[in-house]
């Protein structure tokens, strides 16, 4: 019989309590979840499961009568878990079935509810369910639930799409066995190891074959998108939900620019940066060798190294825990333990592109396709700058691309858009100084490159600025710029960097001005843009990018947990 027989048997409710006894309980039921992976409900004992809670024993008699009620009450547990975070949001949406099978298919795979942890103890469960009638009860019976909403689903878009000759029920028991694989393959696996992103593309890879023009975003013969998605809905701009599936699902898969290969000339001198999803500390071993790691102590994930730049003297210390690492991450000083974790690291044309460890593998695997048109012998022109933003990083990257002058429809699949900025008007002081100084090549139009999902290059005759919007917070970021040049680092270089910011429009205080009564607009009061004119075609692709990874922030209104 398929694992998916296993959902609910309780009502819809809030499955965490608040109060000191529910949360005692609780502990009580997440220590018997994770009992139930380690040893399957026949070896899991009331010994194991307080050893785990770090509880007396006396007190499991206190909540539950027997062995069998606390598993019993762990799995209603996760059955009212399941119908909550699931079942629930995607009912709201019946009368918008691609967005609520979209939906379906982003929760039913969230690490929340399809973690290894208590996947496993949905198969182990369903093990139990032919001997123990009240586990059949919980496993088997409100399966049938799921899957009418399945059917229910897959009918409405029949309907809508004038197919009569597709049969629902086939269609809708295909996409049930497309996510129990997707379970199945999670359960074998650790977390570190699941590409979640390319679970759901296939479940939806699966709907789009069938329906087609109809998921994830399609485009036309000639690469660019069908359909213009519409603005996000202002939930989106300031969730805590939103930031947090932002950062998990789309900035710890993408490679980010932490500095330059000359920040760190001699050994042992580190830098470290703030990127989004990942505190890092970049640092050069004495052969040379440049590490990226996880600025984070294992004891205790504290901030190790406080302060943007210096030089260790031979050794990386943790002066709260009395530990030591040596520049490479391994563990010194002592006793074999836990060294600090290293970052996935490319070194292209000197950047020093960084991503969180272990990412998905729908992330390209070597960005330097990407970054193919920054020159070389690039020189850093002074430490990175930072402004603080009140206002989502959404808003402003929609901000930059709004001005893309594109050549063509941009293709759903790109990682990377590409334009040209014409140069400022020759009654611009700071334009005529620019011209001055950088010389013949002056006159020409600058290098535009979006790189998804933050990231904006500036290439100019004098070097290469980069653009970074950091979601620093819900509703709140951080415009972090880094500025090389290829003309030296004297007095001339700075100058034109200097002059460069002065004419882009990116970075002026009216831009974030822009930005943040935007997100006041948004958030406060509501506004929504009207449809006075076309979405720009950059913009359309930036959120199709974000729907592929993050179904969810099509909602009009925020799931039940945000």
């Amino acid at each position: 019989m398929s694992a998916r027989r296993r959902k609910l048997d309780a009502p819809v409710r809030a499955p965490r309590a608040t109060n000191i006894r529910g949360r005692q309980r609780q502990r009580l039921i997440d220590a018997c979840i994770s009992a139930l992976h380690i040893y399957g409900p026949s070896r899991t004992t009331v010994e194991k499961v307080v050893a785990i809670a770090k509880m007396s024993p006396g007190i499991v008699r206190f909540y539950f009568d027997s062995k069998a009620a606390m598993l019993v009450a762990s799995l209603q547990f996760l059955a009212a878990e399941f119908e909550e975070q699931v079942l629930v949001p995607v009912a709201k949406l019946k009368a918008r079935p691609v967005a609520a099978l979209e939906l379906m298919v982003d929760l039913y795979l969230d690490p929340d509810i399809a973690s290894p942890r208590k996947v496993s103890v949905w198969y182990a469960f369903w093990g139990e369910a032919s001997s123990r009638q009240e586990y059949y009860d919980i496993c088997g019976q409100k399966d049938e639930s799921f899957a009418a909403l399945v059917r229910e689903l897959i009918g409405r878009l029949v309907e809508e799409t004038s197919q009569a000759h597709l049969d629902p029920d086939a269609i809708a028991l295909g996409l049930i066995g497309a996510l129990e694989m997707m379970w199945q393959d999670f359960a074998f696996q650790a977390e570190g190891n699941i590409d979640r992103l390319a679970a759901k593309r296939r479940c939806v890879a699966y709907l789009r074959s069938i329906f087609p023009g109809q998921f994830s975003h399609p485009t036309t013969r000639e690469g660019g998108p069908a359909a213009h998605p519409a603005r996000f809905a202002g939930w989106v701009y300031a969730s805590a939900r939103a930031y947090a599936l932002e950062r998990e699902a789309v900035f710890q898969s993408a490679w980010q620019v932490a500095g330059h290969e000359s920040q760190i000339a001699r050994a042992g001198e580190y830098f470290t940066v703030d990127m989004g999803a990942e505190r890092a500390l970049l640092v050069r071993d004495s052969f040379g060798q440049i590490h990226a790691l996880r600025n984070s102590c294992p004891a205790l994930p504290h901030t190790l190294v406080v302060g943007g730049s210096g030089r260790f003297d031979g050794s990386i210390a943790c002066t709260v825990h009395g530990l030591q690492f040596a520049l490479d991450g391994r563990r010194t000083g002592g006793a074999p333990g836990i060294g600090l974790s290293a970052l996935d690291l490319q070194v292209i044309r000197g950047l020093l592109v960084v991503r969180s460890p272990k990412s998905p593998r729908a992330s390209p695997a070597n960005p330097g396709g990407a970054f193919e048109p920054i020159p070389p012998g690039l020189v850093a022109t002074g430490p990175a700058a930072q402004t603080a933003v009140a206002a989502d990083w959404k808003l402003l990257v929609e901000q930059w691309l709004d001005s893309a002058a594109l050549s063509t429809a941009p293709n759903a699949a790109a990682e990377s858009l590409h334009w040209t900025m014409p140069p400022a008007g020759a009654r611009h002081w700071s334009a005529q100084r620019y011209r001055t100084l950088a010389g013949a090549g002056a006159s020409g139009a600058w290098q535009m490159r979006f790189i998804a999902p933050n990231q904006l290059l500036q290439l100019r005759p004098d070097g290469v600025s980069i653009l970074q919007a950091m979601p620093a917070a819900p509703g709140r970021s951080r415009v972090r710029r880094l500025d090389y040049t290829v003309c030296g680092a004297g007095r001339a270089a700075r100058a034109m960097r200097y002059l460069a910011a002065r004419t882009s429009s990116f970075e002026r205080p009216s831009a974030l001005a822009l930005v943040e009564s935007v997100q006041r607009g948004v958030i406060d009061y509501g506004y929504q843009a009207a449809a006075m004119r076309p979405i720009a075609p950059a913009i359309a692709w930036f959120r199709q990018q974000l729907l592929m990874r993050i179904p969810m922030l099509a909602l009009d209104r925020p799931p039940t947990d945000c």
